[in-house]
């Protein structure tokens, strides 16, 4: 047993693991049934704990990060979904198109060019990130061979139906296509090209790097390339987002709820979908969303699906402790379903119209049930 031990140790220190599980947006401990996460994994790498939260067998995992497209849950060590929307959103910000690829097709020797983005599998995005990025009118485009994905020890073939999925629901609920790219863009080298023949035609060569010293001599070349400006740019414009969205992450006083607060957390792939209809609102119609939803006739205002909802969506409103109902943070899981004894709530589909109601910037479609407790 000490020789298997000391063999799982040396491999977590050759291949560390890089897949990290986050509590706060799992429902398993609270008493959902969900295994999505395990299901997709292409290598059974994903077990559940005593507590029923997720666990990831580290001699398994290749970190392909399906599980980061499927679930919240999952996250990155080297970098979270929002992370990676604000590179591409910086990119977009230099004038540039995005290229997304996988390291399957990334061989030694190719050096990408500055705006391409290399996933461990293509999969790891999400329809919801596909979205946003479409929704803001982003040009993006995958790039390489395709035909890699069956014999890709990472992730296989169900990787390519994971991310042919995402794109496709994608395209679908905002009318907007990701282009196809069959050469992964290199980094440019100028001078190299001027010097190689069989490249790229000299006058062509020499009338680019003309044009790239002018931009270099004038500060222009600093300016598309300033990281810092860019992030500063993308920034401005995730709080302008935040703003109109008017979300709320903190803590609130109120006095019907337990220890005398409330606390709403937003899911990340909900907030990309906020954000993409804020940008784009006729795209809303286009997509399915299941919520929870209320009979106020057989609701006895009892607050046991407030008291069991991991996201806050429903809470006792602060003014009289009424059941309240903010749908914009309501991920359909049932666990206010199953804790109401009055059989008053169930999970319905809606369009994503029902975040652009008149109240959606604050508390939308609130509910009030039953007598308010005091």
């Amino acid at each position: 047993m000490a020789e298997v031990a000391d063999n799982v140790q040396e491999d977590r220190i050759a291949h560390p693991q890089r897949i990290l599980v986050l509590r706060d947006f799992c429902t398993r401990p609270l008493g959902s049934e969900c295994d999505r996460c395990a299901r997709a994994c292409p290598h059974g790498a994903i077990s559940f704990s005593a507590e029923n939260l997720p666990v990831i067998d580290a001699r398994t995992c290749t970190n392909c990060g399906i599980c980061l497209g499927i679930c919240d849950a999952f996250t990155s060590t080297r970098v979270t979904m929002i992370d990676l929307h604000a590179r591409v959103r910086r990119i977009a910000l230099r004038g540039e198109d995005v290229v997304i690829t996988c390291k399957e097709n990334i061989f030694p020797g190719l050096e990408p060019a500055a705006n391409v983005v290399v996933l461990p599998c293509l999969a790891a995005l999400s329809p919801e990130f596909w979205t946003l990025v479409l929704a803001e009118n982003i040009p993006v485009s995958i790039a390489g061979d395709l035909t890699y994905c069956a014999d890709c020890d990472r992730a296989g073939d169900f990787g390519e139906m994971l991310f042919t999925h995402a794109i496709a629901t994608a395209e679908q609920w905002t009318g907007r296509k990701v282009g196809y790219l069959e050469a992964i863009p290199e980094k440019e080298n100028l001078v190299k090209d001027l010097a190689n023949p069989e490249g790229v035609d000299r006058r062509s060569a020499f009338t680019n790097l003309a044009a790239d010293v002018a931009d270099v001599a004038s500060g222009k070349r600093r300016l598309r390339n300033s990281d810092v400006l860019q992030q500063f740019y993308e920034r401005k414009e995730r709080a302008r987002a935040r703003a109109r969205l008017n979300l709320n992450e903190s803590r609130q006083f109120n006095d019907f709820a337990p220890e005398g607060h409330t606390k709403q957390t937003m899911h990340p792939k909900r907030r990309m979908l906020l954000e993409a209809i804020d940008r784009d609102s006729s795209i809303a119609p286009n997509i399915p969303i299941v919520i929870s939803q209320t009979d106020c006739s057989i609701c006895t205002n009892a607050l046991d699906c407030a008291r069991a909802c991991p996201t806050g969506a429903r809470y006792p409103d602060p003014a009289d402790g009424t059941l309240a109902l903010d749908a914009r943070y309501c991920i359909g899981c049932g666990l206010c379903a199953s804790a109401c004894a009055q059989g008053a709530v169930q999970l319905i589909e809606e369009s994503a119209e029902v975040f652009l109601t008149e109240e959606a910037g604050c508390e939308q479609a609130s509910e009030t049930c039953g007598t308010p407790q005091r």
